[in-house]
């Protein structure tokens, strides 16, 4: 799976819509080594492709296309295919580099087939995953793997571990490639992946051996079952990726209701929900808890809305932490029906996760915790920047920088800030420094997003 920001947060939070991103040196250095160390490999080492399983390794590669071409969209990034249970197949029935090359190429040729894909990622794709089924088969072939064989309890451990290198190359490539895009910790992001990604893909485990079994000891026309299955197995997942995206355009709805009640604050929950996502993925969290915490922070002053008509008075500025406090518990009370618990934990807490016994909510979750301290930051500097509510004018960066940077340990927890600082600064795509951006006023209001 790849993914792509084609825009900086941070730097549209501060600065507001600037060109579209272009790759880090290291990024554009590391596309072009992946794809040429395949090639050589392949030139290399082609005489080890036995000439005889042309036939079954074509087989392999008509159905790597059509499974990589039959890929369902992510609304949180990405594309999701019913590709490993084949390519764990291939690890498992073809030698090193006959796999190498089945699964290179099948997800090169089927990722060129969508309007969608472009060149570079087309053959990036390719080569990695190609490397790292390589990989995947060199290790289940030194353990001793081989799906002939009689005796099943000596293959469990070269099936499930053949299979386990794969993925861990594949997100370690993948990883590499989305940490310098996001100018974050690479060590991080790959393990991230790893988390989020394990134990799904693992569970084609069952299918991949099935398919090699009956692959070696019955007909090689038995892995054309993998084919009559795609249709159910992308159908399967459209339904799940479907329903995440009417679970987010619920939240949508929410958010807009909330700032059609209250002039002034248009994007405002989209600019902290952003740069709340890049916070959390600087922090290392995984995938699944930055899309709660990308919920979470568009949701955060959705108590509000119960509160409009104390905003609109100007009452509301003579006590301005009652209110906080009022919308935080209304806002956690609204979202408790959405099925994420963490989600009321984090708007909840949203103001008070670390100036509260310095960080300790009793029965919140690590993830919930560090969503709530993010949300705290990040909407005090937009609140700061574009003078809402508790704020009446906007205060330049330069002094909502410093502020952050004071309140450091004491106001918003050293981690978080720290994730920040790095966010900031990096920036991504090669643009400025955080040191070299205008300190001015930003206007007050909502900005159009990009693609």
């Amino acid at each position: 799976m790849l993914t792509e920001d084609c825009e900086s947060s941070v730097w549209f939070f501060f600065c507001g819509p600037t060109r579209r991103m272009r790759f880090p040196l290291s990024a554009t250095l590391f596309i072009p080594a992946v794809v040429g160390a395949s090639a050589v490999l392949l030139v290399a080492s082609s005489g080890a492709i036995q000439a005889g399983q042309f036939p079954q390794m074509l087989l392999f590669i008509l159905l790597s296309v059509v499974a990589s071409y039959l890929h369902a969209h992510d609304p949180a990034g990405g594309v999701v295919s019913p590709t490993p249970a084949l390519f764990y197949a291939a690890i498992y029935i073809f030698n090193p580099i006959t796999a190498f090359f089945v699964v290179s190429m099948g997800y090169a040729i089927g990722n060129t087939l969508p309007r969608t894909w472009v060149t570079w990622r087309a053959c990036f794709n390719g080569a990695q995953m190609g490397l790292s089924a390589l990989l995947g088969s060199l290790v289940f072939r030194s353990l001793g793997g081989n799906p002939a064989a009689l005796s099943f309890a000596p293959q469990i451990l070269p099936s499930l571990l053949g299979p386990l290198t794969h993925q861990v190359a594949n997100n370690f490539f993948i990883g590499f490639l989305i940490s310098r895009m996001r100018g974050a910790s690479f060590v991080r992001t790959w393990i991230s992946f790893v988390q989020e990604f394990l134990w799904t893909n693992l569970l084609s485990i069952p299918t991949a051996v099935l398919i090699a079994i009956l692959y070696t000891r019955v007909h090689h026309a038995f892995v054309l079952i993998f084919l009559f299955s795609l249709p159910f197995q992308r159908w399967a997942v459209k339904l799940y990726l479907d329903e995440r995206t009417s679970y987010t355009r619920i939240i949508e709805s929410l958010v807009r209701a909330c700032e059609l009640s209250l002039p002034g604050t248009r994007g405002h929950a989209r600019r902290v929900a952003d740069l709340s996502v890049a916070i959390g993925r600087q922090l290392g969290l995984i995938e699944r808890d930055v899309e709660s915490l990308e919920y979470a922070a568009l949701l955060h002053d959705i108590g509000m809305i119960g509160l409009d008509e104390e905003l609109h008075s100007g009452g509301a500025h003579s006590s301005p932490q009652r209110l906080i406090d009022a919308h935080t518990k209304l806002g956690a009370e609204i979202v408790s029906e959405l099925p994420r618990r963490e989600l009321p934990e984090m708007i909840l807490h949203h103001h008070t996760a670390f100036r509260s016994g310095r960080g300790e909510v009793p029965g919140s979750a690590k993830s919930t915790l560090i969503g709530a301290r993010i949300i705290a930051l990040v909407e005090e500097v937009d609140s700061r920047l574009h003078g809402l509510f508790p704020y009446s004018q906007p205060e330049q960066s330069a002094a909502v920088l410093k502020f952050v940077a004071s309140g450091r340990g004491s106001l918003f927890d050293p981690e978080v800030v720290d994730a920040f600082s790095v966010v900031y600064a990096t920036g991504a795509g090669g643009r400025p420094k955080a040191d070299t951006v205008e300190s001015r006023p930003l206007q007050a209001g909502g900005a159009t997003d990009e693609a």
